[in-house]
């Protein structure tokens, strides 16, 4: 076990509850306490319920640090100084079925209680618990990018923002072969559901949708700040040749004072890259629009697809989705590998977790992991950096640049490469 308890700090666990229809006053301090850890106003009462609801559908569940010292007038007397929630999802990580994680989400610790420990205690508190129920791989999204890491996670996916010029359209070179049908957001809760399950089974680093990426996308809410319903959400479908449903977007018009008139994406989700080129091209068909917004993946199709690449501009990147593995075995066997090889490697693992040297054997696109003696090993990095190799995201090549993986027999850094790096870039549209 890893967890250990700082002095006068008391954690616990609960779930989301409701009683007659209201939540429970547990639930209420970890509202108010994730509130003020980012620097947000608690919901009204009727946001409350809407947030405690969507927690009880999602099943989360919180890890909460109380202060046993703390007394009145402080808030502390009865609220959390730390929070931690979790909740079940699945990973895509390129094999026949997305692989079992806990998405991590509402991390806080008040600024008054700040390196005592208190993350520690959570995160390993829920980390041993999570390896002990056979979850093989954690994940979360990172407000900060200098927290995690030290607690074994690796960055496993980036996430761009763009510009698309739509003055005259997209240009696109190949022609489109599927229809877009113009849908109020209201009326495609069905639809959504079924293509964020979709892209899910076809985009490799996708997380599982949250009920409330639901309600966002059907325009029940427009965000965890604004409870309510949007203005001027639009949507589309998108059927291919076959009239095969295959892809949604949500969008807005930024209005009139914005310079040059703008689209907005508010969600674009699709099953392949047909689907995805032909809605931007349906947003850049409106008339008066001069410039479509967006997120996209880092080996975004947009530029090569389009007639005069300089059209689309990557206006920010960074990372958005971290790993950590738990169960190297289980997460190294659940994806597939292009190339049959045998790799002896050895990871570090301050934790444990993941710590040992790992005789990697792939045949028939299959892995299996056995344990290996420390001698033997080829090569080793740190269990961050296995997470950011483990989708391909760095290359060993790229690692080993960075002075984060080290090649102990001649070969084996190519041999990894072959091993891990995948045809596409790990996408996670998803945010928790």
């Amino acid at each position: 076990m890893n967890s250990s308890t700082p002095q006068g700090i008391r954690l616990e666990f609960i779930a989301p509850g409701l009683v007659d229809g209201q939540p429970t006053e547990s639930w209420l301090r970890l509202e108010r306490a994730i509130a003020r850890g980012f620097h947000e106003a608690s919901a009204d009462a009727e946001g409350r319920k809407i947030l405690a609801e969507l927690d009880v559908q999602d099943g989360l569940q919180s890890i909460v640090a109380f202060d046993r010292t703390a007394t009145a007038p402080s808030l502390h007397a009865t609220d959390p100084v730390g929070t931690y929630s979790y909740f079940a999802g699945t990973l895509n990580v390129g094999g026949p079925e997305p692989v079992d994680v806990h998405e991590i989400t509402s991390v806080t610790v008040s600024p008054t209680h700040r390196r005592r420990g208190i993350l520690r205690s959570m995160i390993t508190t829920h980390l041993d618990r999570a390896a002990a129920e056979g979850i093989p791989v954690a994940v979360l999204t990172a407000s900060e990018a200098t927290i995690y890491g030290r607690f074994g996670f690796g960055v496993a996916a980036e996430r761009c923002r763009f510009e698309l010029a739509a003055g005259q359209g997209a240009q696109f070179r190949a022609p489109a072969a599927g229809t877009v049908q113009a849908v109020d957001p209201a009326a495609m809760a069905e639809q959504v559901e079924q293509l964020y399950r979709a892209h899910h089974l076809a985009t490799l680093g996708s997380v599982s949708h949250s009920a409330f990426d639901l309600g966002r996308a059907t325009g029940r809410w427009e965000s965890y700040n604004n409870l309510k319903p949007p203005e001027n959400l639009r949507g589309a479908l998108h059927y291919d040749a076959d009239g095969t449903l295959d892809g949604f977007l949500t969008y807005t018009f930024e209005g009139w004072k914005q310079d040059p008139a703008t689209m907005s994406i508010g969600t674009l989700c699709t099953a392949n890259d047909a689907a995805r080129r032909e809605l931007l091209a349906y947003l850049c068909d409106h008339d008066l629009i001069e410039r479509v917004t967006g997120r996209a993946p880092v080996d975004d199709v947009l530029p090569t697809a389009l007639n005069n690449a300089r059209d689309y501009k990557l206006t920010d990147r960074g990372d958005h989705l971290w790993v950590r593995i738990l169960d190297v075995p289980a997460a190294l066997g659940a994806r597939r590998y292009l190339h049959d090889t045998r790799v002896v490697l050895r990871v570090g693992d301050e934790l444990g977790y993941a710590a040992g040297t790992w005789a990697l054997e792939t045949a028939d696109g299959g892995m299996t992991v056995r344990r290996a003696n420390s001698a033997e090993a080829e090569a080793s990095l740190d269990a961050r950096d296995l997470a950011t190799l483990y989708l391909g995201t760095r290359s060993a090549t790229h690692l080993a640049g960075a002075g984060l993986l080290a090649e102990h027999r001649t070969g084996a850094l190519g041999e990894l490469d072959r091993l891990f790096t995948g045809p596409r870039t790990p996408y996670c549209q998803a945010d928790f």
